[in-house]
């Protein structure tokens, strides 16, 4: 797996994570928004991008509304991280 692919979808879910937040701000959407900048700053930090598993399925707990862009790409991140913590 490839670091530069991971920044990418890092880039791809924080804006999906702003227009979430532009249309309904939400305190968990924000903390999300957070992680993801940090690991996007430090995209080698395991510590970090572990905070990112499960988010998806956190949100989802607290929503009945599943079907949404920024839950898409952060469930496209965590397969990447895992991806990478498999190699």
């Amino acid at each position: 797996m490839d670091r530069e692919q991971l920044i990418v979808q890092l880039k791809v879910t924080i804006e999906a994570i702003e227009e979430k937040l532009a249309e309904s701000p939400e305190k968990v959407v924000s903390e999300y928004l957070v992680k993801y900048e940090s690991a996007l700053h430090e995209p080698d930090n395991q510590k970090l991008l572990n905070k990112l598993l499960n988010c998806v399925r956190g949100y989802m707990e607290t929503s009945s509304c599943y079907d949404q862009n920024f839950l898409n790409e952060m469930g496209k991140s965590e397969q990447l991280i895992r991806a990478i913590k498999s190699l």
